[in-house]
């Protein structure tokens, strides 16, 4: 097999900017020929062949060739083009206002066209500070912003006992999945006189139909999938990658040692092998972004092995067809995933009555759906406002598993089993595989940790580390970049925002108070909870009043929390209209979504987040009870 491409190709393959070029008959046939083997790279599966039964990361040298190594970084290129390796802690930033060289010129009009929740408030951007005899619009206003968001720093996990919510911390990271699910974000440029108009897309499906752990299915994006033991080829299930050892990248043995990582290669030219390795590696994974970090990855992993449960328990009791196994497979699983995002994740993070004006009826479609335009984009005020709020939930600490209970792992460490980050801890150490009961719990009481309330106090590596840039490539925060984006793409303010929420939600009584002056400095509650931080935080806001009347809207999003989302435990109506109806949206009024054949989100079971990840566990849910729960009418 080996030279079947020139090195030309290969590393043409490898450095160029963009590679369009699929690979050639001889080497898909190739890929053919070896897919036993192929299907090895950085996973044991379940139920291996005797031609697979290859270690993990262990190919034989005869497919260590230039071509096929080519069809990989192919691949995984297109793959990266379509889906982007941006994690959610360095989303894009969309060239706008910063695009401008010098302030002369500048106007307030924004130059980035895109789905707008309230159109009416397109032409009416956030005022940028004015400027000083030292300092233009734009430098002033970014210095203001890394003064104030500095000052966001709160006090580590737990040191004081009102600092966590009642939400469980599993809701982190299941929410980052769920935006990943439906902000598969893509800028196209339009050249014109003036410059450039910037449209944002989506360039996933509409729905939220777990697109990051399918893709698009075992056809298209075949080399994500796996197939079964016996002479049927069809893809139906995921390869499941092996940890490491504790102190050696050496994989284990999941006889001895149980455990779970995301199928992985490098992208040396080679596949991964025991001794040579070479990063940096690449997941095996619809959505790269879903490798982001450790709780995040294992999540992903978890939804991976429970679908291959489903699938070999379908196929082990009658169902002849791996295509309709996976086929049901999915059509449970997506369900229960929906059902979930409503049932459990939405009612803990949602104002309640908003969560009623949406999803208040037997099949979710509450009154508020109706009046929902047909979506066919993201609207800006959720990507780069609304959604944001979730960085406030984030720890500093985690105990991933009962082995880390007297050493919990800060936020830099659990960022750094990712693939996308230099150096990044790959694979996974069996000591570091992620504990659910720890994160959403179903057992009564639950050791399941607490995730940080919402409001203006983020953790310390969100407001002071360099984990986000600019276009320019300038280092900055997350809190900062939150914040900039919103001046960046001329979003509104959050003041305006709540007056356009509550003309849209009329007579249905539910409050929306539009916060402004004294209301966005620090609570009463917070005072008292952080006393010194808080103090610090205020004076840097009353140092820039107009930051208090014409709010970025992400910094009013967690703001709005904390003053009238019940001390952050959720968020206020204004940020719990917009993340109800881009939801609502994605899941009733897409243009790819299918409702000929009646409910969209069948009444299925689970209907919690510790339910549905307890499908992966064999003691808690039995095979006969998850037969059943599959069973059930309507997935037939």
């Amino acid at each position: 097999m080996n030279g079947f491409l020139p090195t030309a190709f290969w590393v043409r393959a490898l450095f160029s900017p963009v590679c369009f070029s699929p690979p050639s008959r001889r080497v898909q046939s190739s890929i053919r020929h070896c897919h036993d083997c192929f299907a090895n790279v950085g996973y044991s599966g379940a139920a291996p062949s005797p031609t697979r039964r290859a270690s993990l990361f262990l190919l034989p040298n005869s497919c260590q060739d230039t071509g096929l190594a080519a069809f990989i970084i192919w691949k995984m290129r297109i793959t990266s083009m379509l889906h982007g390796e941006t994690s959610s802690f360095e989303a894009a930033n969309l060239p706008n206002r910063s695009n401008h060289s010098s302030d002369d010129g500048l106007t307030d009009k924004p130059t980035l066209e895109g789905i707008r929740l309230f159109p009416s408030l397109a032409d009416m951007p956030i005022a940028l500070f004015a400027a000083t005899e030292h300092e233009g619009v734009i430098d002033r206003t970014k210095a203001a912003l890394l003064e104030i968001t500095t000052e966001m720093v709160g006090p580590s996990d737990g040191l004081e006992d009102g600092d966590l919510s009642p939400t469980p911390a599993g809701f982190t990271y299941f929410g980052q999945f769920v935006f990943h699910d439906i902000v598969f974000s893509q800028i196209f440029g339009l050249p014109k006189p003036t410059g450039k108009t910037h449209h944002l897309k989506n360039a996933s499906s509409q729905g939220l139909d777990l697109s990051g752990l399918y893709g698009r299915g075992p056809i298209v994006d075949a080399h994500l999938y796996d197939v079964t033991y016996g002479p049927n080829l069809t893809a139906c299930r995921f390869p499941i990658g092996l940890p490491c050892m504790k102190d050696s990248m050496l994989p284990v043995d999941r006889k001895t040692v149980p455990g779970r990582d995301l199928p992985r290669i490098d992208m040396s030219g080679k596949f991964i092998s025991v001794e040579g390795r070479r990063s940096p590696y690449r997941p095996l994974v619809a959505d790269p972004r879903n490798d982001d970090n450790l709780v995040l990855s294992q999540l992903l992993c978890t939804l991976m092995c429970i679908h291959n449960r489903i699938v070999d328990l379908l196929l082990g009791s009658g169902t002849s067809d791996p295509a309709e196994a996976y086929r049901r497979a999915r059509v449970y699983l997506t369900s229960v995933y929906r059902t979930v995002i409503i049932n459990d994740y939405l009612r803990k993070i949602l104002a309640p009555n908003i969560w009623d004006h949406f999803f208040a009826s037997d099949d979710f479609q509450g009154t508020g759906v109706s009046a929902l335009e047909t979506f066919n984009a993201l609207p800006l005020e959720f990507t780069f406002g609304a959604s944001r709020f979730a960085h406030a939930m984030v720890r500093q600490f985690y105990v991933v598993n009962d082995r880390s209970v007297e050493d919990p792992a800060n936020l830099r460490r659990m960022l750094s089993f990712s693939s996308l980050r230099p150096d990044g801890e790959i694979p996974i150490p069996e000591n570091w595989i992620v504990d659910w009961t720890r994160f959403a719990s179903s057992q009564t009481p639950s050791n399941a940790q607490s995730a940080r309330r919402i409001g203006p106090f983020l953790s310390k590596e969100l407001t002071i580390a360099g984990l986000s840039s600019e276009l320019n490539g300038t280092v900055r925060p997350v809190a900062f970049m939150d914040c900039w984006r919103c001046y960046d793409l001329g979003l509104p303010s959050g003041q305006d925002v709540a007056g356009a929420v509550k003309s849209a939600l009329g007579d249905n009584s539910i409050d929306v108070p539009v916060l402004t002056g004294n209301d966005m400095l620090p609570t009463a509650a917070c005072a008292e909870r952080y006393v010194y931080n808080a103090g610090r935080l205020q004076g840097a806001l009353q140092r820039y009043p107009e930051f208090l009347s014409r709010t970025p809207l992400s910094y009013y999003i967690i703001q709005e929390a904390s003053v009238l989302g019940n001390d952050g435990s959720h968020l206020g109506p204004v940020g719990s209209y917009i993340v109800a109806a881009t939801i609502a949206s994605a899941l009733f009024k897409a243009a790819d979504t299918d409702l000929s054949s009646g409910r969209l989100i069948p009444d299925v079971e689970p209907k919690t987040l510790p339910g549905l990840l307890d499908l992966n566990d064999t003691a808690k849910v039995p095979d006969e009870v998850l037969g059943g729960l599959i069973n059930r009418q309507g997935f037939q």
